[in-house]
């Protein structure tokens, strides 16, 4: 496959391993001619349908964020905060697995502001900047501090700090201009069978090929490219943004 294909690229803001394949992709010069198409998914009836939860699994929780801080430091991110997530979520002493699951109840999570706003931002030619501001922001990878970046006082921080209008963005969510395109962009998922993010679509005349998690990045390079053996992708690879993700 030419490296001049699209690539499917679906993912969340909620999620860390998200978030640390879209660092990699934006500065990856493996990935720096590979055209991705955007999709930030969070489904209408969220986790109810084609996407697995994994706030319902405290067993899946306990690793995801050890697992985050493990691969944000193969991509040279810091990973302080992924690790102290993971000692939040211990399992309960004592409890009887066989009659009740040892989940999270989870507040009311309005990600559909802030992936509206990047549609926005996307519209404008600068959606991998903000998609990485806002990565940057939630899981401090710039040092700064955790923020909540459903807040639309902190999307427009990020929007005014890359001069995009601050009040287009913040109400993204609610101007309408959006909606058909998100929900285009679920209805895409939904046929492209994606139960979580990062998920990577390679659209192909013989069969669509997937790839789940940020761990295979190396199997979508190969995949993309038929190079004969896999690309290793280490923080020392990572050190510029390729021209082509500005």
């Amino acid at each position: 496959m030419s490296k001049a294909s699209a690539v499917r690229f679906y993912f969340s803001f909620r999620s860390p391993f998200s978030a640390i394949a879209f660092y990699r992709l934006r500065r990856s010069p493996l990935f720096k001619d590979v055209k991705f198409e955007l999709i930030p998914l969070w489904p209408e009836n969220i986790f109810g349908g084609h996407m697995d939860n994994p706030t319902d699994s405290l067993f899946k929780m306990a690793y995801i964020f050890s697992d985050a801080a493990r691969q944000a430091e193969e991509a040279g991110l810091p990973s302080a905060q992924f690790k102290a997530i993971a000692e939040q979520f211990k399992l309960p002493a004592g409890m009887d697995y066989s009659k009740e699951k040892a989940g999270l109840k989870m507040p009311e999570e309005p990600w559909r502001i802030t992936h509206l706003a990047f549609l926005h931002a996307q519209d404008k030619g600068k959606g991998w900047a903000f998609a990485d501001a806002v990565f940057s922001r939630r899981f401090n990878f710039d040092r700064k501090g955790s923020k909540n970046v459903m807040d639309p006082a902190v999307l427009g921080e990020i929007a005014d700090e890359l001069g995009l209008d601050v009040a287009e963005t913040v109400n993204a969510h609610t101007s309408g201009r959006f909606d058909d395109i998100h929900k285009a962009m679920i209805r895409q998922g939904e046929a492209d069978g994606v139960f979580g993010v990062p998920f990577f679509v390679i659209e192909q005349a013989e069969g669509n090929e997937f790839f789940w998690g940020n761990d295979r990045l190396p199997f979508l390079h190969k995949a993309i490219t038929n190079a004969e053996v896999l690309p290793v992708i280490n923080a020392d690879s990572l050190r510029e943004i390729q021209t082509s993700r500005c």
